[in-house]
């Protein structure tokens, strides 16, 4: 009778507890006579570990004891508390028949005392479990049972009451669990698979019309370009979202955007998923543009806007966060971001942006059954002064990143292509700017040859030998010139220069016999 007894104390306790004091429960054994609990108060997080075990010897207490402490300060990390006091409570019948006093008296501490265990032994004897819930601070008198001795339920009520108590507590923790999950499951990723749709049947266009990789096909198809963004292609902001360079930029994006965008799309909805994604998307290429030259294509800014919501939500449900995906989602963040800095490829500027406008447009559709109109109204305000504030100095700041390297890149393509008016008026642009660079100056040259402008190229190139004495090519194409000059001994001293330099050249081995004969 005592052990029943004991038995609906201890569900008496735990129901107390979860269904009273509102303590979520974290774990429970299949035979659910050890519960471990968390009280949600983020001021002074508390861990409590309830279990059902007749403890006989302390050596075993004194073993379970240090097990216990382990494992709760592997659950503080796991819920991310910098310190966590724990309790651990024993639901005895009796106590051990050895000493054992000594090893509850003070508490136990482990990780630097960023983890405290106290220790509560709870027999059968009511004197005994006051004294022990006067400790843990816990008024059973306050509950539904109203007192604490159990002396007066017959054997079939305590198992009745038994049955109660624990269906009571399943149910609360079962409410609970299914109330966190409908968190996230308030949307279905529809976007998020148009989106993916999206990025696949560009890269699939690009490849069929010139290649990913190749900058004017970029250009074509409305990559960020800074020069015909200024001359007024505003809409590359939002086109370069959907184009990517080369299949593994394409995978690793998709690869992404599938688990972050259906992530965020399930908490957030669709609607305000899409908000999210675009503003993301926008601020990256509008912090791409400000900062880099390059020409940028890619979802990486509206990937990394994902990033920003679920940083959102995680300010919102902090425990839960932390309890699912919160570390993951930070460790890979920061990776990424470091990557970014260490790596002059990655268009780190694009990546912040995108981060920053996804946390802030978050504030501005709010999570669902959330609605703060004046904040909203203010968070829009505040996302759209600075997405103009940012585009305003990317319009004055000729110190980007990457100029005018990307230029040289872009002219040589529409060389390829046989663009030469398109190809010379973007070189002279970058003439513009005062820059003296070798490959600049033979590209000019090689394109005034093309356009009978040999007087002009004749001096490129021999700016290009000057600055840059072992630029065979440019001794050539100097000699080539001399040679409709008609000067062919500088066309002859041209050319040998270049074999100079590159001995093995057969057009130049060629047009130096030539010269000699």
């Amino acid at each position: 009778m005592d052990v029943l007894q004991h038995d609906l104390f201890y569900w008496q306790l735990v129901n107390h507890l979860v269904t009273q004091r509102g303590y979520r429960v974290i774990e429970m054994n299949p035979n659910l006579n050890e519960i471990w609990l968390e009280e949600e108060v983020p001021q002074s997080p508390k861990i409590l570990r309830v279990v059902r075990k007749d403890v006989n010897w302390s050596n075993r207490l004194k073993e379970d004891m240090n097990n216990t402490l382990v494992k709760f300060n592997g659950l503080r990390r796991q819920l991310s508390f910098r310190k966590v006091t724990a309790e651990n409570i024993y639901v005895s019948t009796y106590s051990p028949v050895d000493s054992w006093e000594h090893l509850i008296n003070d508490p136990l501490t482990i990780a630097q005392d960023k983890t405290v265990m106290n220790t509560y032994l709870i027999e059968a004897d009511d004197e005994n479990k006051a004294r022990e819930l006067e400790r843990l601070k816990i008024d059973l008198h306050t509950s539904q049972d109203k007192v604490m001795s159990n002396d007066f339920y017959a054997l079939e009520e305590m198992e009745g009451r038994i049955k109660t108590l624990r269906n009571e507590v399943l149910q609360k923790a079962e409410e609970r669990l299914q109330a966190e999950q409908a968190i996230f499951k308030f949307g279905k990723p529809f976007f998020t698979y148009l989106l993916l749709i999206s990025v696949a049947v560009m890269f699939v266009l690009l490849e069929l019309n010139g290649g990913s990789m190749r900058i004017l096909t970029l250009v074509e198809y409305g990559a960020k370009y800074n020069p015909l963004i200024e001359a007024g292609e505003y809409w590359r902001l939002f086109t370069a979202m959907f184009l990517h360079i080369g299949f593994l930029h394409f995978f690793m994006n998709s690869l992404a955007l599938f688990y972050l965008g259906s992530a965020v799309e399930r908490i957030f909805g669709s609607w305000r998923f899409l908000f999210i994604y675009i503003i993301a998307g926008l601020s990256g290429s509008i912090a791409s543009f400000a900062f880099n030259d390059q020409v940028a294509a890619g979802a990486s800014g509206a990937i990394f806007g994902c990033f920003g919501a679920l940083l959102h939500f995680g300010i919102n449900h902090r425990k839960l966060f932390f309890r699912t995906m919160g570390m993951s989602v930070i460790v890979i963040l920061i990776i990424n971001l470091s990557l970014g800095f260490l790596v002059p490829m990655i268009d780190n500027g694009a990546h912040i942006g995108g981060l920053v406008g996804g946390f802030l447009a978050s504030f501005v559709v709010q999570l669902p059954k959330r609605r703060f109109k004046i904040k909203q109204l203010l968070f829009f305000v505040l996302v759209a002064a600075l997405g103009y504030g940012l585009f305003l100095f990317g319009m004055i700041n000729d110190q980007k990143s990457g100029a005018p390297i990307v230029h040289l890149q872009l002219s040589q393509e529409l060389l390829e292509e046989n663009e030469y008016e398109k190809a010379y008026s973007l070189l002279l642009t970058v003439k513009e700017r005062q820059l003296d660079i070798a490959e600049l100056y033979f590209l000019l040259g090689y394109t005034e040859v093309h356009l009978n402008k040999y007087e002009e190229a004749e001096k490129n190139f021999k700016r290009t030998v000057e600055m840059r004495p072992e630029f065979h090519e440019a001794h050539y194409n100097l000699a080539l010139i001399y040679v409709h000059f008609e000067q062919e001994d500088k066309a002859l001293q041209a050319v040998q220069q270049a074999l100079v330099y590159s001995p093995t050249e057969e057009h130049y081995v060629q047009l130096r016999e030539k010269l000699e004969r």
